[in-house]
């Protein structure tokens, strides 16, 4: 196949002919667009999928056929399901039950204002997917012995700030390799290998906050002002007073995003209807701050 495949599931064939005609037409690129009209033949179509061991990156399914979902995520659990929705808002619609049961990880409603209002949340979805897969590039690589505790703080500051990197055994071929490379050896750990050659053993948070590029240093005598903790509530407060006009100076003991940089999906945060992960979330505050 040409790449991963966006399944759609729609009970009204002519609806079915039309969604995947304008899926292909914006994301047929990078994405295979399939789709059934029936339970059955999905179910079927999905089994052979996964038995071909063809990655399924979204599946979009009307709430007529609801119960596909519990099997589909059985057979692709990595797929985004999104449940196609009428206009309901209460407490009965089928999505907002989906959802509080885990069924389902977005809903899409209908009929949409335009193509592009189905598009943007699309792109949303598989943008989702495509961060959730291994990345293709390692802006570091970290080489640890097996049950180094300093590796869990490692890992937990990268993650907050969205560093695409591999973790690699000093036991294994490919992390003697890298230790070799960046001349050192196993007595020198962990060992994290920026992507352009750059080495730090051992490092402190602020040398790993440096190697990442936030900036450790107040290099203002003055400011309007200064906000303590870097958490959504510390960056929210600086974008704003940036805004306006006023010097604003951002510090943080630690890493920015506070406990709300951990979680794999905030859906309370204004703005994301159909949530954001805490790590995105704040890197996209900090750019903005």
């Amino acid at each position: 196949m040409g790449g991963p495949v966006v399944f759609v599931v729609d009970c009204d064939a002519g609806s079915l002919r039309t969604l995947m005609a304008d899926l292909a037409r914006r994301f047929g690129n990078d994405f295979v667009i399939q789709g059934e009209s029936s339970t059955a033949a999905a179910v079927a179509a999905l089994r052979a999928l996964a038995a071909q061991g063809e990655p399924v990156a979204l599946l979009l399914i009307d709430d007529n056929a609801a119960e596909v979902l519990d099997e589909a995520h059985q057979l692709h659990p990595g797929a985004k399901r999104v449940l196609l929705v009428d206009r309901d808002y209460s407490s009965t619609s089928p999505a907002v039950q989906a959802m509080a049961l885990g069924r389902a990880d977005y809903h899409l409603v209908r009929p949409w204002a335009d193509d592009e209002m189905m598009y943007r949340a699309m792109s949303d979805y598989l943008s989702s997917w495509t961060r959730e897969q291994e990345p293709r590039f390692e802006m570091f690589r970290i080489v640890a012995a097996n049950g180094d505790a300093r590796l869990l703080q490692l890992r937990d500051v990268m993650t907050r700030f969205s560093m695409p990197f591999g973790v690699y055994d000093v036991d294994t071929d490919a992390g003697r390799r890298l230790l070799a490379d960046a001349g050192l050896d196993s007595s020198q750990l962990p060992a994290v290998i920026r992507y352009d050659g750059q080495v730090t053993v051992d490092p402190s948070l602020p040398d790993l906050a440096r190697a990442i590029g936030v900036n450790v240093r107040n290099d203002t005598d003055r400011c309007d002002v200064a906000i303590v903790g870097a958490g959504p509530a510390g960056l929210t407060a600086a974008v704003y007073a940036a805004s306006e006009g006023l010097d604003t100076v951002l510090l943080e003991q630690r890493v920015s995003g506070g406990q709300a940089g951990t979680s794999p999906l905030i859906r309370n945060y204004p703005g994301f209807p159909h949530g954001i992960s805490g790590g995105l979330l704040m890197e996209r505050t900090c750019e903005q701050a």
